[in-house]
Order: C-alpha cells, then structure tokens, then sequence
C-alpha cells in the first residue's frame, strides 16, 4: 500500500536570513552554512580572500557578537510539530513565535541533535529565529586543529539541517538498520530495523508499523502511552540478497526501508533510511596490528584523510566530484579525522562508490593550545564533568547520526590520545547499545580500557625518500596501520600555485609560500626541509619552473612508494592513510588534489600505485613484486625493461605470473642503479605500466633522531643522473572525442622523456578542475607512441590542452 502522511507539510528549512544582532544588514542564506561562510559568499571579504595573504585581513570583531538567523514556516490545526537541529555552533537561543524554548546556557555543541516539541507554540504562519554565539576557549568545537589556519568565525552557524516534524500523534523518531550477515554463506542475509516511536500526544495511541523495502514488507502492532517513546524491533529475511562491498572486491549494493506509523491506512509520519547488508569486522593480528575484515575477507584499508572547507562552502557537486577522484586513484576508504560534513551526502557518496569511512573524534581536543581546556598527559582536554558529559553526548547522537551508513566501518574516540578511563567506560557502555561496528581507542599505538588499538601513528609528515616505506621497521614503514603519514609537502601545479601565492611573489620561494603551508608552530610552516632534501637530490633548481618540476617527482615518487610498500607487504602490512588527502584551504601541504580540485603529482603516483594489479620496485632490494589487493586469480605477463643512465636499454625481461589477491610475488630482482625502469602487467583486455628512477644508493636516514614530523637524513641518493637527461621532443596529437580528449605523444628518438604532464586549461588559462586523465606525470619511452584520455567535467564542452614536460618539448 501507499503511506500517505496526515500532514499538509514537513521537512528541511532550508531558507533563511542571517543578519548580525544590531545591524540592519540581512543576507539570504540557505541552512546548512557557517557566518564566514554567508558573508564570503555575498563578497564581505572580497575576492579571492584565500589566496595570497587576503585571509589574515578579516576582521575577526565581528564574529564576538550573536549571529541571527530566522525563517518561516506554515502549519495546520490538529497537528502535533516538533523542531530538529542536527547541528547549532556553539551557544543557541531558539525562539518560536518569539517565545523562547531552548537557551544557550543549555543548548551548546555542534555535535548535538535537539528535538523540541512545540505544538503549543505553533501558529498557521510561524518565525523561528536561532541567535547563535561563537566557541570560545575551552569549549569541544568542530575544528582544523593546525592543518589549517583556525576558521574566522570557529565555524558558527546551523552547520546541519534544520527540520519540521508534524505528526497528529506519533512520530518515526529514527531508525536503525543492523545487516545480520553470516560471512561465511553470503548467499543467505538477514537484517535487524529498529524503529524508535515518539508518541507526541496527550493520549494513547494503537496502530501498525509498516516497513517496504526491495523484496520485502512487515507490518507490526505498536501502541504507545501518551508522550511515550518506544522501540520496535523486527528482523527480516532477505531473499536473494546484494551485498554492499568495496569497489575493488564487488559492487556497493545499498536497499532502502521506509518505515511508517499507521492508523487505518494512513502514516502519521514516516521516515526512510538507506542501508547495506555487509559484515565488518576487526581484529589484532599475530603481529599485534588492528585488521579489518569485509564480508569475512581481510582488506588492506587504502585512504587518505578527510577536511571540509574552511567555509564549510562544499556542495553535493564538489563533494562528488571529490569522492570520484578518491575512487579513480584507487583507494578504497576515507578516513574522517572530525564528525565532518554539513549533512548526510559525503558518506552516502562513499556508500554510493564502495569507500569505507573510518570516523571519529580528532585531536582537536586533544592539545591545550588549541583546545583552551588544560591538557592531561595521556588523555587529552576532556577530563573535567562538565566537558565528559558534553563529549559522551557527542559521541551517542554522533553515533545515531551515522550508524546506518554501509561505508562506515569502525569509530575512533581517540587520535593522538586515548579518553580517560572515567570518560571511555561511559563512551563504551553507550556504545554497546547503539552499534555493531569495530571500537578503536586511538589512532595511535595505546592501549585503554578496550584493548590496544592495533593501530600505529609515527609519521613521517615530512619529506621522506620512496625508499623509506621499504626500510623503516620501526616508525611508518610498511608494516601494521598506520593512520595517518606522508610525504609532507604535495605542490600543486604551477597554475595552482599561481593562484595562492601570488605572481609577484612566485620566485624565489619565500612568506607567501610559507604562509600557504600547515598553521602549526613547530614544524611544516615553511618549504625549507623540501628545498634542502631537492637541493641534495636533484641539485639546485634554477628557477621557478625546475623547482616545481622537482617537487612533483619527490611527490610523486615518494607517495606512490608508499601505498606499493604495504600492498606487497600484507598480511603485515593492514592500513595505510595518506595524511591529507585534501585541503580547507589553498596549501602546499598533504594532499593528493589541491584546494582548487587539481591533483598534484601524487595523486597520480596513487594512482599507478593502486592498478589492480600492479609491478611495483621494491627499494629496499631492488626487486619487483606483483600486488594484487582484490582481483580474481589469473595470469599476466610481467616486462621489466632497465635503461641506463644514458637512456640505453640494458635489460629486457619477460616472465609470467599467477595474481591471487593478497599474495604478493616477486618477479625480478638483481636491479642496480642508476637506471631507469619500465614496467608492464597484461592480461586479458589489462594492461597497467609503472615507471621508476633508481639511484645508485639509497637514501640514509638519522634513525636515532626520528621526530614526530619525521626523520633527518644524514645522506642522499644521487638523482643527478634524472636532472641530466637531455632535451628531446615529442609529436603530440590531439582528437577531440565525445567528452574529452584522447591525446598520443610519440617520442621519436633515443632519449627517454620523463614526467609528461597533460593539463587541460579553460580560456582565462586556468586548469579545469574534475579533469580526469587515464594517467599523467607520466614518462614516454625511446621509440614509444601513448595515448592518454582526459575526460572532462559535465557541461565542459571543450578545453585547451596543453603540455608540460621534464626534459621534453612538443615538437614544432
């Protein structure tokens, strides 16, 4: 049958206005946003005010005073109404008709949902008006800890929906979806629906919830005392069931329940939840390591670290645009470091695209100096009453809030820390009766009241050699999981870097570089570790151009180096989180695509890293391995071609091998440097290439005066013989083709031709973000012909497609 609701309507204000308390200036708003975020968009800071140093010239005044925001609403007689607010930063007064009904000394936290009844209050036309005051020192805001520099307004806002209940008795609360699933028999699934009633009026009520969803019904007698709020439960067999997996070991199969109070017929109110049926599971390895388990497979988590906007700007269109470059890199999770996201859509997107979402609590309140609270050795900012209680509020909404989402996989209650006991056993009693999923203490190596966390957080931040991840065996190296790590500073491209910096202020390297590096105090605020580590690699850049040329292959080297490092190193390898994967703001800084949505060098060195099956060098060595994460068995042919310095091929091997997943294998060794190596993997209608320059020596590193940032090198690999490569030239060819471009590049003569860079630029000359290039930074063999395809982004009908090379040069 169909569920018709009672109600004429209900649902999400979206519309609003926001002025400042006392001033006469009103903006058009639409809710979910922050203040900055509103006057940014209606031009208050100028243009362009995170490029260059625009940003430090806000004046952060105007956010000491309360922030108004009101809409209205209509409603109808007979009718219960209750308000929902998903998220109010920091300090809310809610008036109704200009009757208060939650004031601030009570209703703080932008990690809390509030549900107030007002049917008393409600008229045929209604004002809601939320006054809403900034964090201040002290108190558990959202935040971007020193990644970033610390938003203007501390994200003040209704930063989530903001909803209109009516029912004419009682209301669908929440609902809950718990997959029951025998990983050993997928063929077979069954799922749990809790169902939470609220009874809203002043009398008993009797009636039927109904559930639909595919291949299935229920129907269940419910009766509720007045103002009672009651769970059901019902457990339901699955015919024929999809199970939701990650993109690379299936498809990410989601249903939808839609579940309704009814009396005679008719839904008093409904609501509708989209799940997957999946199994996820945790445990500590024999090498005492934390092992995520998928629908009974063990899967070496591939992520990188999520940040909103600095405005909390992102839209559905940019945040998918985000998720589908996470997918084309072939990652296969995110990790949110924050209860990110304005509302539901960044982790429907993974539900939607097979990413796995580890969530959690960030280290923001963590560290006394940006959190205000005074700091306890080993637990952190939150151990006061007032500040536990908050926090375990947090936790229990937050948990309700993303419990039904397939993508996520396990919660994080600590990062840097672990909570202290008092605070855990509270978080874990909550927890026990709220969701399934894997409890981790801590993204670092700790151990507390749950166990230890099996996980590993020792960096590096810094620049590092690709040889590191193959080396180290007591820091970040590829063993265990590791939370989160990288490389450290990830130039965008030069157009990018145009952009942020400024063209006046573009060579040499100087503040206006800095300034666009992380906020933090100690470590990472300026280009100096970078430009010592080039220097002793590459030799001195002589000029603008050569250092970011530079800067891409240490990026691109050491990146992709990692991911291959722990995909040939499972089952002791079991996570690996790139620290970041993107930016709130225009940086320099830890990301595999740039703020303006351009990747940088290393997000294709993830990229080819990450090929289904792939040949990856091992530095450690000087061998090559196949890894396969996911990929059926089959055979593929493996070809190491090894040049030397000279670009002269030296050695041309085939072999054969049989992929499984999980089972790395070697294939080559005996490798010396320096040289250049080719490699290819192809199968039936498969084929992935991967290409390295490999130093006579490796890298050394001052093991015993590692940091938390990273590791000092006392002695470098010479990669002079890469920087000598003579010019050449290439024949470029462009067609366009329906929805891109296909583009070959041929290289005629004897000279290998290293980092080829396509970029596909609008008409201001700018690049075009949600290009997508089959591969790029790409190299371009003596006597070889590629084709590479750029896809661009929807409603972009055409570009200009221009070219950036090594040593190469598009012959006239």
């Amino acid at each position: 049958m169909m569920l018709i609701c009672a109600c004429a309507w209900a649902g999400p204000l979206t519309q609003w206005t926001l002025q400042r308390q006392g001033d006469k200036t009103v903006y058009k708003v639409q809710v979910p946003c922050t203040v900055a975020g509103v006057l940014n968009e209606n031009g208050v800071f100028g243009p362009n005010v995170l490029d260059q140093d625009n940003y430090k010239a806000i004046d952060k005044s105007i956010f000491d005073s309360p922030w108004v925001f009101t809409t209205q609403f209509k409603a109808q007689k007979g009718q219960r109404y209750a308000l929902r607010f998903e998220g109010l930063n920091y300090y809310a007064d809610i008036e109704l008709n200009g009757k208060l009904i939650a004031s601030r000394d009570t209703t703080f936290g932008p990690f809390r949902t509030w549900e107030f009844d007002v049917t008393e209050l409600i008229k045929s036309k209604n004002t809601l008006k939320v006054t809403l005051r900034r964090a201040q020192k002290g108190d558990l805001n959202a935040g971007y800890v020193d990644w970033n520099p610390r938003p203007v307004d501390e994200s003040m806002g209704i930063i989530r929906p903001v909803t209109v209940i009516c029912t004419p008795d009682v209301e669908v609360q929440d609902v809950f979806v718990k997959p029951l699933i025998n990983p050993a028999d997928l063929s077979q699934a069954s799922f749990e629906a809790q169902v939470t009633l609220v009874n809203r009026s002043n009398k008993p009520v009797s009636g039927t919830v109904e559930g639909k969803y595919e291949g299935g019904r229920f129907s269940v007698p419910a009766t509720l005392a007045a103002g009672e709020t009651k769970r059901i439960t019902v457990t339901e067999k699955v015919q024929n069931p999809r199970i939701w997996w990650t993109a690379e070991l299936g498809k990410p199969e989601l249903y939808h329940l839609e579940a309704a109070f009814c009396k005679g017929g008719k839904a008093s109110h409904s609501a509708g939840v989209t799940f997957g049926l999946r199994s996820i599971e945790s445990e500590i390895t024999p090498f005492g390591h934390l092992q995520f388990i998928l629908n009974g497979k063990k899967v070496l988590v591939k992520s990188a670290g999520w940040t909103d906007d600095l405005f909390m700007q992102d839209t559905p269109e940019s945040l998918e645009a985000q998720v589908k470059m996470v997918a084309d890199m072939g990652l296969n999770s995110i990790r949110f470091e924050n209860i990110w996201g304005k509302d539901h859509t960044i982790y429907d997107l993974c539900d939607k695209y097979g990413l796995m979402a580890l969530v959690g609590f960030s280290c923001q309140w963590e560290w006394e100096d940006y959190c205000g609270l005074p700091e306890t050795k080993g637990y952190g900012c939150i151990n006061d009453p007032a500040s536990e209680a908050l926090a375990v509020h947090y936790f229990h909404d937050q948990v309700i809030w993303l419990r039904n989402h397939p993508s996520v996989i396990g919660w994080l209650t600590g990062s840097d820390r672990i909570p202290n006991p008092r605070l855990e056993k509270q978080y874990l009693e909550d927890y026990g009766k709220l969701d399934y999923r894997p409890y981790v203490c801590s993204a670092k190596s700790l151990t507390s009241l749950a166990g230890p966390s099996g996980t590993k957080m020792e960096g590096p931040y810094e620049y590092v050699g690709p040889d590191y991840w193959w080396i180290d065996n007591r820091s970040g190296g590829n063993y265990g999981f590791n939370t989160e790590t990288g490389p450290g500073l990830q130039m965008p491209q030069l157009e990018s870097v145009k952009r942020m910096v400024g063209e006046k202020d573009l060579w040499p390297v100087g503040p206006n570089w800095a300034y666009h590096c992380t906020a933090s105090s100690s470590a990472m605020n300026n280009t100096q570790f970078l430009d010592s580590a080039m220097k002793n690699l590459y030799g001195s850049a002589t000029g603008l151009e050569d250092w970011m040329r530079k800067a891409h292959a240490m990026d691109y080297d050491a990146t992709r180096s990692m991911y291959e490092a722990f995909r040939a190193n499972v089952p002791v390898a079991t996570g690996i989180v790139q620290w970041m994967l993107n930016s709130a703001w225009p940086s320099l800084y830890w990301q595999l695509y740039d703020w303006y949505g351009i990747p940088t060098a290393g997000y294709y060195g993830v990229k080819a890293a990450n090929a289904p099956v792939q040949a990856v060098y091992n530095y450690g060595d000087g061998s090559v391995w196949v890894v396969n994460d996911g990929t059926p068995e089959s055979e593929y042919e493996v070809r190491m071609r090894v040049y030397d310095a000279n670009s002269r091929l030296v050695r041309d091997e085939k072999t054969s091998v049989t992929s499984r997943p999980r089972d790395p294998w070697k294939v080559f060794s005996g490798i010396e440097g320096p040289c250049f190596v080719a490699l290819d993997v192809k199968g039936n209608d498969y084929c992935a290439t991967n290409f390295y320059c490999i130093p006579a020596q490796l890298n050394r590193y001052q093991w015993s005066k590692a940091d938390w940032w990273g590791i000092p090198m006392e002695g470098y690999a010479d990669m002079r013989f890469v920087s000598q490569l003579p010019q050449t030239s290439l024949d470029m060819q462009v067609k366009q083709v329906e929805g891109g471009y296909d583009v070959t590049l041929t290289n005629k003569s004897g000279v290998i031709a290293y980092q080829n860079i396509l970029k596909a630029l609008d008409a201001s000359g700018q690049l075009i973000p949600g290009t997508f290039w089959t591969e790029n930074f790409f190299t371009i063999l003596p006597g070889e012909s590629r084709t590479v395809h750029g896809t661009l982004p929807e409603g972009c009908r055409e570009a200009r497609i221009a070219f950036s090379g090594w040593n190469a040069k598009i012959a006239e």
